[in-house]
Formats: C-alpha cells, sequence, structure tokens
C-alpha cells in the first residue's frame, strides 16, 4: 500500500533537512540575531523576567536530555552520504522511553532560547519551523527504519512515543546503564558549548538593547569575562578529542 501523499513530502522534506541538520541551530538564530530585535514577553517587564528564566529551564532541561541520551546507550544515526542510515536498532537507555530524545532535546533547547528572546516572531515563525523540520526528519527517519527493521521497528513504535517521553521505569533505566562521561563529553562538548555561551550573549544582547547600557550591560568587553570560562572548557575538551584522549 503506497504511503499518503502528506508522509511522502514530509519524508521528501525530512531527507533534505536531514542533510544540514547540524547546522540548522545556529544558522536560523543567527539570521534571527540580524533581522529580529529582542522584546519584553508580551511586552511587559514585569513578566519577562520569570518567562526568561522558563525558557532557561527549558533550554537547559533539553541539554539535560541530550546527555542523558548519549551518556546511557547512544544510538549512532549520523547519516551515511547525506543520507538516513542506522546499522543497529536501539531501544534502550532513554530511548526506551521516547523513539527520539535528541530531537525532543532539540526543541527543548529551541522553544527554551526563544522564550529568552522574547520576540512575538519567535513563538510565530521560529520555532513552528523547527517543529516542522524535525517532524519532517523523523518521518523520513522512521521510513527508512520500518524498511530496514521490518517487525521489529513495528514493536517498538507500538509500545513508545514519537516525541512525548514516558516517564515510568526512568529510574530503572538510570540504574540499569553506567553513565559514560568521556562519551558525552567527546559527543556533545561543541552543544553544550554552544548552550552556555549562547544563552549568555542573548541575554546579556537582550537587556542591553531593552534596558540600555547599565550596571555590567555597559561594559560589553567586561560583561563576555563570564564566558571565558567556557572557552577554555572548550578547547580543553576539543583538544582531548583530537588527541585521542577521550
Amino acid at each position: 500500500m503506497s504511503r499518503p501523499r502528506i508522509n511522502q513530502v514530509l519524508c521528501a522534506a525530512g531527507a533534505f533537512f536531514f542533510r544540514f541538520r547540524n547546522g540548522l541551530f545556529p544558522v536560523i538564530f543567527l539570521l534571527v540575531a540580524i533581522f529580529v530585535r529582542p522584546a519584553f514577553f508580551a511586552e511587559s517587564r514585569d513578566l519577562d523576567p520569570f518567562i526568561t528564566g522558563i525558557g532557561l529551564l527549558l533550554a537547559l532541561s533539553g541539554e539535560i536530555v541530550r546527555c542523558l541520551t548519549i551518556g546511557l546507550v547512544y544510538i549512532v544515526r549520523g547519516g551515511r552520504g547525506g543520507r538516513v542510515y542506522a546499522k543497529n536498532l536501539v531501544t534502550e537507555g532513554i530511548y526506551a522511553h521516547t523513539r527520539n530524545p535528541m530531537y525532543v532535546g532539540n526543541l527543548l533547547l529551541a522553544l527554551g532560547f526563544c522564550l529568552m528572546y522574547g520576540s512575538p516572531w519567535m513563538y510565530l515563525i521560529v520555532f513552528p519551523s523547527f517543529i516542522l523540520v524535525y517532524v519532517s526528519i523523523v518521518f523520513e527517519e522512521e521510513r527508512f527504519l520500518g524498511e530496514q527493521f521490518g517487525e521489529q521497528y513495528g514493536e517498538y513504535v507500538r509500545n513508545t512515543n514519537r516525541f512525548l517521553p514516558k516517564l515510568s521505569g526512568l529510574s530503572e533505566t538510570l540504574r540499569q546503564h553506567r553513565f559514560d562521561w568521556k562519551k558525552v563529553i567527546t559527543k556533545e562538548y561543541g552543544t553544550l558549548f554552544g548552550f552556555f555561551v549562547g544563552a549568555s550573549i542573548v541575554l546579556m544582547a537582550k537587556y542591553r538593547y531593552l534596558i540600555g547600557p547599565v550596571g555590567i550591560l555597559a561594559h560589553p568587553g567586561r560583561a563576555l569575562l563570564f564566558t571565558a570560562p567556557f572557552f577554555i572548557l572548550y578547547g580543553v575538551a576539543r583538544f582531548l578529542k583530537i588527541t585521542r584522549r577521550l
């Protein structure tokens, strides 16, 4: 039986976006920084710190989800020749609770940064764009996995949600697997660096633009000194990875 037309369109879009998925986040937010000005949430200076704090927590939660996924049982689905590819079907670790934990983490990161930025364009266009991109990639991955692993994947689909994590049994999963910090540092140091530095720059630039050069915001160079430890840690992680000491 042929797939519904909408599925075919989503799979085609997913195959396209899959090739550029690693660069989507920084490119989209760079375009946002150029063309969209930050704002207080709902134009409320009083409400904005609360919503910004929620955004920061959501983004941090997304990074934690990514780190847990990588550190427990990581799936190698990096593609081959710019196309979806997977040698094995991984259903353990965080993958026992949601079929796409890395994309769940990415969407939490995207939503968090959108809330921190504050502009309504972030909720009306940018975040829905992320949803469309990741949903289409997931449809293409599901098409491939269904063809590759057949009924084994079908059973996994029936027992595990596509995105919404199943929290029951999570504590048992955490006890069952040894958390691999080295793998997290090796695989995730770039994203961790982007999260901490990106959040710092977004918040400093936002409030300097909206409030003006007051306090530490009057000295951008001094403010950026807060990000220096992240640059140092990034350099150390990069060195350890290149020299194969991790």
